[in-house]
């Protein structure tokens, strides 16, 4: 029973964000999931170091600064 209230309530809380939050959230969670599989620091497409002044400013960050870049650009 108390399950069930948990999920009800999380998926009403999901429902409520907004879809930047919902965006944010997901990034946090796969941030989190990186770090119990010790790849946390890691960029997600080359494999290289995700800087750690870049983690500091940004600690979900899934890429390196140069991937971030191809991806902004639409590139990757």
């Amino acid at each position: 029973m108390v399950d069930r209230a948990t999920s009800a309530y999380t998926r009403e809380f999901a429902f409520s964000l907004s879809e930047a939050d919902r965006k944010a959230l997901l990034l946090i969670e796969q941030a989190l999931l990186r770090m119990d599989q010790g790849t946390y620091g890691v960029c997600v497409h080359c494999q290289g170091v995700v800087q750690e002044k870049r983690l500091e400013a940004v600690p979900w960050a899934r890429h390196c600064l140069d991937c971030q870049e191809m991806q902004d650009k639409g590139l990757l």
